[in-house]
């Protein structure tokens, strides 16, 4: 009997990066991962790297063809000519992103 052929999904959400192996063919989740972001609002995107790093330890992605990774939505990472972190990140619609309203 052949070995099945695994496939993983990463959610780099904004609370935490959860990493879940399948078999492909049946669906079955095989095992998974999680690790959690920094609490609030402006954080420094390599604790993203790092939780995926963590929820990912110990062997969880081998074996695997294929990954898909989704990441949160409405965050804004700042880079400078060479392509390196100038600022932390800004996650979500925090009152610092939101435009200023004006009222008539």
């Amino acid at each position: 009997m052949s070995e099945p052929v695994l496939v993983a999904g990463v959610d780099s959400s904004t609370q935490s990066c959860k990493v879940v192996v399948c078999n492909a063919e049946t669906g079955e989740v095989v095992r998974q991962g999680r690790a959690s972001h920094p609490d609030g609002t402006s954080v420094n995107p390599s604790a993203w790297w790092t939780a995926f790093e963590e929820a990912s330890a110990n062997g969880l992605l081998d074996g695997v063809s294929a990954i898909s990774i989704g990441g949160q939505q409405h965050g804004l990472v700042a880079l400078d000519a060479s392509h390196a972190v100038v600022r932390d990140a800004l996650c979500g619609t925090t009152p610092a992103r939101l435009p200023t309203q004006q009222t008539w």
